[in-house]
């Protein structure tokens, strides 16, 4: 028995041993030393390891956060990025990769515009009745602001999967932006025995109660493209927030080396609803990028409800307040145009020390933003595509007609676009004309 004991204890050691040392040596980084280094001297153990394409990208997206950075590190923490980070999903196993070219054209039923849905591919459906044939199968879609480009192709992309099933009756509902208009809706649609329920969460919390009352009647869930208030959903269709705000980090990083052969620099954050899940993982990932350069600053932190006037005005007060401004981050395309705006108002893109333009970091990947990058008025785009609603319409399905499906499904990550191709420490980027395709709010 004694023997026995001691067996199981020395396995339980050599189990942490080995645990341990995959989790220090993993993609071949020794993060303990990583922790150690900042500047220059992180860049050049960075390309020491000799990662490249989603490896590489990978790497930035576990990064951990940095002391070296007094000020992002205190805000960091400030906003329990970690928590949030914590409890967001993790593929299990090898993550599925996004190839150029994937994808399957379509027109938006709703918007009538020419889409590219990148992930038909992920959880396929046949086209044709689903479950019973004779049975009509009722679901609701409440997704907030349809008056918002990136949304209404989201609504648009559940709506084309729908129309490809003649027995699958599906209801869009725009609460536009009111959390309790969208929480009476789903509440109406359990009394009136629906099926199956899609949720796109503005923010986390007040989705929980509805979903818990959804779950008590055994009316599956599927939130789709952030999390919702509860533990009891079906499934969570999410995408690749982390890798959005590595890339912006990572852009900055070596846009500011090339330029100024140092990374230092003022930035103004514009970012969308404080709570979101979007702003927090690109946020986060973003902070924990920049944190290892101490010659950066954030001026200014500030929230809009993903609104282009606001964006713009927001930024115009700040190139009012501050002589100079290098770097403008934003969390999403509303926020991103509207920094476009506000600078052109202002007439300052050239107004950073020696004549150099302000940089602006975006999110998503609206068509009118592809157009301004090639104006050289947003340098980088990380892509967030707004077709997830199908792919979230294709697993409620497929779990209302008997099948297994996986709680969390996570879309690959997105190469981020550059006016032309690039190759950033190992993470190869797209061009523009290379993503156009993909693009919503295209006509």
């Amino acid at each position: 028995m004694g023997s026995k004991k001691i067996s199981l204890v020395g396995l339980l050691v050599l189990l942490c041993l080995v645990v341990t040392l995959q989790t220090k040596l993993v993609m071949g980084a020794d993060w303990k030393k990583l922790r150690t280094l900042q500047g220059r001297a992180l860049l050049e153990y960075v390309q020491s390891l000799e990662l490249s394409s989603q490896e590489a990208l990978a790497f930035w997206k576990k990064i951990p956060v940095s002391r070296a950075n007094a000020q992002v590190h205190a805000l960091f923490r400030k906003e329990a990025f970690r928590i949030y980070m914590q409890k967001y999903p993790r593929p299990r196993g090898r993550a599925p990769v996004f190839r150029s070219g994937m994808g399957r054209e379509a027109r938006g039923p709703i918007s009538g515009q020419a889409l590219k849905l990148p992930f038909t591919s992920v959880h396929p459906l046949p086209e044709g009745p689903i479950g019973d044939a004779n049975k009509t199968y009722r679901i609701g879609y409440a997704i907030h602001g349809m008056s918002h480009p990136w949304l209404l192709n989201n609504a648009d992309s559940a709506l084309w999967q729908a129309n490809r099933h003649p027995n699958v009756e599906l209801t869009v509902y725009d609460p536009q932006f009111d959390n309790a208009k969208q929480v009476a809706k789903i509440d109406q649609w359990v009394a009136e025995g629906y099926d199956g329920i899609l949720v796109w969460p503005m923010q986390e919390a007040p989705t929980g109660p509805p979903v818990e009352r959804a779950a008590a009647a055994k009316v599956p869930v599927v939130s789709v493209d952030r999390m919702v208030g509860s533990k009891r959903f079906l499934a969570a269709v999410t995408g690749n927030f982390p890798a959005n705000g590595a890339q912006q980090g990572v852009y900055l990083v070596h846009r500011l080396m090339q330029e100024l052969g140092e990374v230092k620099g003022r930035i103004l954050m514009i970012r969308k609803p404080l709570g979101s899940t979007a702003d927090s993982m690109r946020t986060g990932h973003f902070l924990k990028v920049v944190s290892y350069f101490p010659g950066l600053q954030i001026v200014e932190s500030r929230h809009n409800p993903s609104n282009r006037a606001d964006s713009r005005q927001q930024v115009a007060e700040a190139l009012e307040k501050y002589a100079d401004i290098d770097v403008i981050f934003c969390t999403g395309a509303e926020q991103g145009m509207g920094a476009v705006q506000a600078v052109d108002a202002a007439n300052r893109w050239d107004s950073r020390a020696g004549g150099r333009r302000i940089i602006v970091l975006s999110n998503d990947d609206l068509f009118e933003a592809l157009e301004a990058m090639r104006q050289d008025k947003i340098a980088v785009t990380a892509p967030y595509t707004p077709l997830l609603g199908g792919l979230g319409l294709r697993v409620l399905l497929k779990s209302l007609t008997g099948e297994r499906v996986p709680r969390h499904v996570i879309t690959p990550d997105l190469p981020m676009i550059t006016k032309q191709k690039q190759n950033i420490y190992g993470i190869e980027t797209l061009s523009i004309d290379e993503w156009v395709p993909y693009s919503y709010g295209r006509e």
